[in-house]
């Protein structure tokens, strides 16, 4: 161990006369070095306390931004689909009956609308979600989401102004899309109403900013839409010119340091634009916010610094005095020898030290419980003999940069022991050079083993995409899939198909027979869908509520059709009782279906909207049945289907 760490004992008394007789100057350059010291590490933790408010502010922008941008998408895709509702029951396919409770179900189904406003070209109300248009309704034809549609023709999903409803006098946002005649003439305005106060309570509650911390939802022309902390004459303020917007226009996402137009606090912004609206996000932390903890920290520390240093100056002042005492320092130099070797032979981390050329001179004894070998048999092997051949180049690396004259490196990879079992190593090596001549002497490595730990971050970045109530994938997953299938499908030139499943009625099943057991009912639904999934590449998904979506990638539009009949006719084949209500003994499910082969020029929305359409037509047609989205030759598909324009 002496010869590891390059300490002789017979040097110690040598080594304590040569410090008693300097005592002064060395207390004086330690005072120095302490104070350095301190500086040093309170300047890193003053650089800490910023990256990590960079990268919190980074990250709850980057995942706001994925949050509302899936929910504006969902609110606009509603709006889609009841343009569709309207055409229907204007061409007489639907019932006004039918149409009132298939719009309430978009409207259920959207997770922030809170209803669904009709308006004619003269700006009157002429139909809503909540229930009959009272009499004498107000004209809202001075609303800019129906003048902006009157207006112009090429405007497409768009989001008002913060304004206070004329019926509740609450602050809403208005999202609307062009109603047309079949020439295409302005025909009216459908409009989703969301609530800014529910809003707020679930996209801004709840999250520590600091006390003068702010988030703000802008629209992309610099409108204040919501903002948290919520200060009511801020709402549709115009931050056009503010150094905040003006940044926040000139890229889609970044971070910067300004000075907020609204209260004139100097924060770090971090703000990022939705996809498919727009709108962007914006985080800011107040820079005294940022500092706080620290200033805190660098007072007490500071302190305690100073004290040391006054201590350990009077100290050296009567360690010159007493001679005597070398024999104490000689055995408190001794202990800590001890100390240490006591600690680096009981360590769980394994010590390790390596030539230049990474080959091992000493390990301790954890290693033989790490590596499942002795230790005379490790320091006979080579560093990498234990590597999986996968990670081997991340080890050859670390020792290649170690050997270069890095001064730390970090990795993480794994070995394989003699049992067969495979372990994650976590490493900390540390170059060490003559600073005379500059060389790398020799490597000194900490090594822990993180099995566990790796263990626990699988698991939990599994249920990070998992369903808990059916063991479905999610809705954020589905998603993520849903874009990689499709590029994929773009790339290969194949077909995509996408089955969407509703549980009929299931509202008065629960009604009937209570939530557990609907809950109950879900799973039995998602195990027979689950049961479909044959292939590696097919994801079944919890869509929404009793929504689920089964994707079926390279599949052409009659075996998506016979894996829709499959699954409806299994679920019926499980007898689960209903209500009873309406002549319904039994659950069923309707089944929409919609297969592509993707081109450039209309995106995943596409599908997943033609998949919603044929669903609600499964429904209108009776339920309990599998209904296809429109086929077509067009545009190089085959037995697929094909978007229409929504203009």
């Amino acid at each position: 161990m002496d010869r590891f760490w390059g300490v002789g004992r017979d040097r110690v008394p040598s080594v304590a006369d040569w410090i008693l007789r300097r005592i002064v100057p060395l207390g004086a350059l330690f005072a120095a070095a302490l104070l350095s010291t301190v500086a040093l590490v309170l300047l890193d933790a003053r650089d800490d306390a910023w990256n990590q408010a960079n990268n919190s502010s980074s990250n709850l922008a980057r995942a706001l931004e994925r949050d509302l941008s899936a929910e504006m998408r969902s609110i606009d895709l509603a709006l889609v689909a009841i343009k569709s509702i309207l055409n229907d029951t204007t061409h007489g396919r639907i019932s006004p009956e039918l149409q009132r409770t298939l719009i309430q179900e978009r409207v259920r189904s959207t997770r922030y609308l809170e209803s669904v406003a009709v308006l004619d070209v003269n700006g009157e109300q002429i139909f809503d979600s909540r229930g009959e248009v009272p009499h004498g309704a107000p004209n809202l034809v001075d609303r800019d989401y129906f003048t902006v549609h009157r207006d112009r023709a090429d405007v497409g999903f768009y989001v008002s102004r913060p304004f206070r409803s004329r019926r509740t006098n609450i602050w809403s946002l208005g999202f609307s899309r062009r109603l047309v005649y079949a020439d295409g003439r302005f025909a009216g305005v459908v409009m989703g109403a969301v609530r800014l106060d529910q809003l707020e309570a679930a996209v801004f509650n709840g999250l520590q900013l600091g006390p003068s911390g702010a988030l703000t939802l802008f629209r992309q022309d610099g409108i204040i839409l919501a903002r948290s902390p919520n200060e009511e004459p801020q709402l549709g303020r115009d931050l056009s010119g503010s150094p905040v917007v003006r940044r926040a226009l000139e890229v889609p996402a970044g971070q910067y340091v300004t000075v907020a137009a609204v209260d004139g606090v100097r924060r770090l912004y971090a703000h990022r634009r939705l996809r498919d609206a727009p709108l962007m996000i914006n985080v800011a932390m107040a820079l005294d916010d940022i500092y706080a903890a620290w200033r805190m920290k660098a007072l007490v520390i500071g302190s305690i610094a100073i004290a040391l240093v006054a201590a350990a100056v009077g100290m050296a002042l009567l360690l010159q005095r007493a001679l005597a005492r070398r024999r104490v320092m000689e055995l408190a130099a001794r202990e800590s020898e001890a100390g240490f070797r006591l600690l680096s032979e009981n360590s769980n981390d394994v010590v390790s030290r390596m030539d230049a050329t990474g080959r091992r001179l000493y390990l301790s004894p954890a290693s033989e419980k790490i590596f499942g070998r002795p230790v005379e048999e490790l320091l006979a092997r080579s560093t990498l003999d234990d590597v999986v051949p996968e990670d081997a180049p991340i080890v050859r690396d670390s020792l290649r940069r170690l050997a270069a004259g890095q001064r730390e490196v970090m990795s993480t990879y794994r070995i394989a022991r003699p049992d067969g079992a495979i372990a994650w190593l976590e490493a900390s090596a540390r170059a060490i050079i003559d600073e005379r001549s500059s060389t790398v002497t020799g490597m000194v490595a900490v090594v822990r083993d993180i099995t566990e730990r790796k263990a626990a971050e699988d698991e939990l970045a599994s249920l990070a995409r998992t369903d808990g109530l059916t063991g479905l994938a999610n809705r954020r997953c589905f998603d993520e899939v849903l874009k990689k299938e499709w590029r994929r499908a773009l790339r290969d030139r194949t077909s995509l198909s996408l089955l969407l499943l509703d549980i009929d009625h299931f509202k008065l099943f629960n009604d009937a027979f209570g939530h557990p057991a609907g809950d109950a009912c879900l799973r039995q639904v998602a195990h027979e869908v689950q049961t479909a999934v044959r292939r590696p590449a097919d994801l079944a998904a919890r869509y929404g509520g009793e929504e689920i979506a089964l994707l079926l990638p390279n599949t052409v539009g009659s075996g998506a059709t016979a894996v829709a009949e499959q699954v409806r006719a299994a679920i019926e084949s499980l007898g689960i009782a209903h209500s009873g209500l309406g002549g319904i003994d039994r659950v069923t499910v309707s089944v929409g279906v919609a297969t592509a082969i993707p081109s450039a020029d209309v995106g995943e929305e596409s599908l997943l909207a033609a998949a919603d359409a044929a669903l609600y037509r499964a429904k209108r047609m009776g339920r309990n049945r599998v209904a296809v989205a429109f086929k077509t030759a067009a545009h190089g598909v085959a037995d697929g289907w094909t978007p229409i324009s929504n203009a």
